[in-house]
């Protein structure tokens, strides 16, 4: 009995130490043994949101001048519109003035009052002798066609220069020198070789008609009389002048109080600021042509190697909470050999006033675009793709073993070549089959090909 209770105590005592050997046996397995987690490979078009910075584009504009601030220049008093605005026709764009108006008028004035003076000397000193003569009427006619001729032979000339032909000396032979051409002679030419020949014929004729009245005693009058008369014509057409050129800048001084829009349009550039002065010669400001709708830009840089094709969704970003649907228009490639997305501007931007100067701001606007591959792929987390060395990328497929009644099940990992197709932050596209396969990702430590792993379970 006594021999009994020995054996008994004997086996719970070895039982006691299998089992403590047994569990620092796993024990240390587990410690020495790397831990991995353990990720599927799925099937399916590898996606990624990209951000870009983009900027308001208008595709067709124009340089809006003020040609008669090339008479007097202007003084910009204050600028009513900002870039990117939306106007319409007529909107004031600056206010303005003519630093000179009063100076001006003031040398008008002054000529008015010299020449009003002039005719009446003439006309005291000469009271008694006629204002009008038919040979002054005669002799003024003549310089007016003389002058008539003189601009319509040059246009012509210049017309025809143009074209290559050089015209006669002698405006009377311009017809049958056109003539002689034939066919090959533009209408234009041949209709300004007209005028300037009808202009030379009204010139014979009150060329001929003013000598004759001089060898016409009855109607001839003296040297002093045509004298006085020219000169009393020549200080009423100065005054006359004077008068005119005063009532146009006082128009003038009017119409560039503002200068305004010139058409419906968005306002791409002010070049000008309040204390500037304008000369007319320059660009007052740039706009975009009349039905011509501004774009969203994106310039893509060389080493983009992605293909965001027509259509695709983009978002603007308005704000940290706030976004605006739009698609990409087209990819286009400028002058200079930059690349650009456009993309379609929501409406919301375009029917407001200022939707469009909104997204003009140093910085551009932020833009997201989900890129989308063509074709569905095997995809894996970026982390459980290795690589070593360029085009040496692989993974760690996990092999399962099974144990038997006596033995433990365990796993192991298989170093695998793999073929990437793609990176996204959140994916690898992977051009080999492994739909479903085991993977072993985010070990603790180094791996190698062959080693045993255990699964980290968070």
């Amino acid at each position: 009995m006594k021999l009994k209770r020995i054996a008994i105590r004997g086996l719970v005592t070895l039982a006691v130490v299998v089992c403590v050997c047994m569990f620092f046996a796993r024990t240390v397995l587990t410690i020495t043994t790397p831990k991995v987690q353990i990720v599927t490979a799925t099937s399916g078009r590898l996606e990624q949101k990209m951000t870009f910075k983009g900027a308001i584009s208008f595709p067709e504009t124009e340089e809006i001048l003020f040609k008669d601030a090339q008479k007097s220049n202007v003084l910009i008093k204050k600028v009513l519109v900002k870039e990117g605005q939306k106007v319409s026709k007529g909107d004031p764009i600056y206010t303005c003035e003519l630093p000179s108006l009063e100076e001006d008028m003031k040398k008008l004035q002054a000529a008015y009052d010299e020449k009003n003076k002039t005719l009446l000397d003439l006309d005291i000193k000469n009271r008694g002798s006629s204002k009008e003569s038919r040979q002054n009427e005669l002799y003024n006619a003549m310089l007016d066609s003389q002058e008539d001729m003189t601009k319509l032979a040059a246009a012509a000339r210049t017309s025809a220069a143009g074209k290559g032909i050089t015209l006669a000396s002698d405006i009377s032979m311009w017809r049958k020198q056109l003539a002689a051409l034939g066919e090959e002679v533009p209408e234009e030419i041949t209709k300004a070789a007209s005028l300037a020949v009808a202009a030379k014929n009204a010139y014979d004729e009150a060329y001929s008609a003013f000598f004759a009245i001089l060898e016409d005693r009855k109607l001839r009058v003296s040297s002093d009389v045509f004298e006085y008369i020219r000169a009393r014509d020549e200080a009423i057409e100065a005054m006359n002048a004077a008068s005119e050129d005063m009532a146009e800048l006082s128009a003038r001084a009017i119409a560039l109080q503002k200068l305004t829009a010139d058409h419906d349009g968005y306002i791409v550039t002010l070049p000008l600021k309040a204390g500037d002065t304008y000369d007319g010669v320059k660009a007052a400001y740039v706009m975009s042509k009349e039905d011509s709708t501004p774009t969203l830009r994106i310039p893509l840089s060389n080493d983009m190697k992605r293909t965001i094709t027509d259509g695709t969704k983009a978002e603007i970003v308005v704000d940290e909470y706030t976004t605006e649907k739009t698609t990409v228009e087209k990819t286009e490639v400028d002058k200079d050999g930059v690349k650009y997305l456009y993309l379609v501007l929501p409406e919301t931007y375009l029917s407001s006033s200022s939707g469009v100067r909104k997204l003009m701001g140093e910085n551009g606007v932020d833009i997201n675009i989900t890129y989308k591959a063509k074709s569905a792929t095997t995809l894996l987390p970026p982390s459980a793709v290795r690589n070593e060395g360029e085009g040496n990328d692989y993974v760690y497929l996990i092999q399962q073993s099974y144990g038997g009644f006596m033995s433990a099940s365990s796993m192991k990992v298989v170093k695998t070549n793999v073929t990437v197709i793609e990176r996204s932050d959140k994916s690898v596209s992977l051009s080999d089959d492994l739909t479903y396969q085991q993977v072993a990702d985010r070990e603790d430590r180094a791996l190698s090909d062959g080693q045993s792993v255990m699964e980290y379970v968070k």
